[in-house]
């Protein structure tokens, strides 16, 4: 399209009021004129698919709309262990393997001494005391955990 009628395309569209430069332009312009012929077309489709300003939803509409919008909820992958029979079997078996690891474990450790070993004591002759700024105090820590030795020793 062409100037004139774009600079007035909205005004002409929805008033179907013509100036006289726009009127001049599309007694003179062929294209012009079956494409705003075109757009008043189009327009008037679209009007006739507006729903009327008074329509409202049937009753219960809304309630249904939810019911939909319930049973279409995503389910969590939490819901596959805890709604299938498989899910539940799944999770008791994973649970028993951890209290068989778990036991296992406790085992190993009390066979190699190192549960039940009693509080770490540190010797009363090597403790450096912690004063000082804060690096003072953190060497302080450092020297005392590597002259640290088992209390018997």
């Amino acid at each position: 399209m062409h100037g004139p009628i774009r600079e007035h395309l909205e005004e002409l569209l929805r008033t179907n009021a013509e100036r006289p430069d726009t009127k001049a332009h599309l007694a003179s312009c062929n294209e012009c004129t079956r494409e705003l012929a075109e757009m008043n077309r189009q327009a008037k489709m679209l009007q006739t698919l507006r729903a009327p300003d008074d329509a409202e939803p049937a009753p219960g509409f809304y309630a249904r709309v939810l019911q939909r919008i319930e049973e279409r909820k995503l389910t969590s992958m939490w819901s596959v262990l805890t709604d299938t029979p498989f899910g539940k079997r799944l999770a008791i078996a994973s649970l028993a393997l951890a209290l068989a690891l778990g036991t296992w474990v406790i085992g190993v450790e009390k066979e190699d001494g190192h549960l039940g070993s009693g509080p770490v004591v540190a010797e009363q002759s090597v403790d450096v005391p912690i004063i000082g700024d804060q690096t003072q105090q953190r060497d302080a820590v450092l020297v005392n955990l590597a002259a640290y030795s088992e209390p018997g020793q």
